[in-house]
């Protein structure tokens, strides 16, 4: 007989972080909803048959969900973003890296970490996760280097529609699909702080999420291991976690923890080649378009 059988509903919350209903479950299915055969049939033979993407593809035959997810940040407040499907943030997860590797790891707030980058939904679940870069990395570098970076910057329309996006702060790049505040590079129209008002209001949902991340997982507050890899994985598995205790109504009251949220003061700054300086003045136009309504 295991041990865990002797807790009773709260001893087995205290320990496990989890519902006893969230471990045993079998109604939660992990990772995307399934497509009956012959619509996942007739999606096949049309993508072999055109040349449309895929998120194309999804739109046509009715397998996006990007709809609800809009709708789901236009429930959420009334001072939203419109067409925002997801918010972006850094996070640092403290860890102890060898000596040799300190100086990589080591943040501007002089502890050692590796980032979790993330995009969560208005559910405070994450949709999208890149975990492992050295901790004095900047956001926007992980944002780069990261397979979502890549493919806003160079490809966008394979991944998002042109009129949806995903909320940023300061420390990202301005894209089409990826909207940030406007900079205090001047001083501010009304029309501008209103938006980055909204901005802030809608993007708070990813530093909820990393709250009830950390505070739920107590190991995610300090790592060991000798394997970078390895805590990635844990990071990662604890995201899973954390998804699939929301989808089952398994609520955590967020305790007091130290905010490592990668909050950055310091704005994005770079050389721009041509695919990013492309996708910056398209987020321009429609930063300021969306300013108007």
């Amino acid at each position: 007989m295991l041990v865990t059988s002797l807790y009773d509903d709260i001893d087995f919350k205290s320990h496990f972080r989890l519902t006893r209903n969230s471990v045993e479950s079998h109604n939660i299915k992990a990772g995307r909803p399934g497509i009956d055969f012959q619509k996942a049939t007739l999606m096949t033979i049309w993508y072999l048959s055109n040349t449309e993407t895929f998120r194309q593809v999804g739109d046509r035959f009715g397998g996006s969900s990007e709809t609800k997810t809009v709708q789901d940040f236009k429930n959420l407040r009334i001072n939203y973003v419109p067409n925002t499907i997801g918010c972006i943030d850094g996070c640092h997860i403290r860890m102890h890296s060898a000596k040799a590797k300190r100086s990589d790891y080591t943040n501007r707030k002089m502890f050692q970490s590796i980032v979790l980058l993330a995009v969560c939904n208005a559910h405070l679940e994450f949709i999208y996760i890149f975990s492992g870069w050295p901790g004095s990395s900047h956001d926007a570098r992980v944002f780069k280097n990261s397979l979502l970076g890549e493919t806003l910057i160079n490809n966008y329309q394979e991944m998002i529609s042109k009129n949806l996006h995903i909320l940023g702060d300061s420390a990202f790049p301005l894209l089409e699909n990826l909207l940030v505040p406007y900079k205090a590079t001047h001083i501010l129209s009304d029309r501008e702080k209103l938006f980055n008002k909204r901005l802030s209001s809608t993007r708070v949902v990813i530093e909820q999420a990393f709250g009830l991340l950390l505070g739920r997982f107590r190991r995610l507050k300090s790592l060991e291991s000798k394997s970078v890899e390895l805590m990635s994985l844990i990071v990662t598995g604890a995201c899973i976690l954390h998804n699939l205790a929301l989808k089952n109504n398994d609520l955590f009251e967020i305790e007091d923890i130290d905010q490592d949220f990668d909050i950055q003061t310091d704005e994005f700054h770079q050389n721009l080649d041509v695919p990013i300086a492309v996708t910056q003045r398209n987020g321009i136009d429609k930063r300021n378009e969306l300013s108007l309504r």
